[in-house]
């Protein structure tokens, strides 16, 4: 299992607003662009997700940019994977919509559930907050995650 960029660089998105929040600014794509080194277009297409999920909102105005739309404990790595990969599981042959034709006779699906609901779980405790709080150098200088 691999998560794509899109995942990837909206965690990181995600962090940067937060951080420039808690300093009471809201983040411009310009800033956070070149922090994230993320390039402006795609950074601009991982925002349509992130604001249409409600994570986000846009401030307009000449000191307008990005904010999140909840406390940074209160969004979870979970929830931004799942915002762009869908649910998380470690295969399809979970019980669940489209069951393989194997699942009742087969001795390893337990082992793919107990696996991915560990993960879940594991992504669903962990918080914006927390990555935050657990950055290295967290002096308010350091924006690179």
């Amino acid at each position: 299992m691999k998560l794509s960029t899109r995942s990837r660089y909206g965690l990181r998105i995600l962090m940067q607003i937060a951080i420039e929040n808690s300093y009471g600014r809201l983040a411009q794509g310009k800033v956070i662009s070149e922090k994230q080194e993320i390039s402006e277009p795609y950074l601009e297409q991982i925002m349509i997700t992130l604001r249409s999920s409600g994570l986000v909102r846009t401030v307009r105005g000449c000191n307008g940019g990005y904010q999140l739309n909840r406390n940074p404990e209160q969004v979870t790595v979970l929830e931004v994977i799942e915002l762009f990969e869908g649910v998380l599981k470690i295969v399809d042959c979970e019980p669940g919509k489209k069951p393989c034709s194997r699942l009742e006779k087969c001795i390893t699906a337990t082992v793919w559930k107990k696996l991915s609901d560990a993960l879940r779980k594991s992504a669903a405790s962990i918080t914006l907050k927390e990555i935050i709080d657990q950055r290295p150098g967290s002096t308010g200088n350091e924006y690179f995650i």
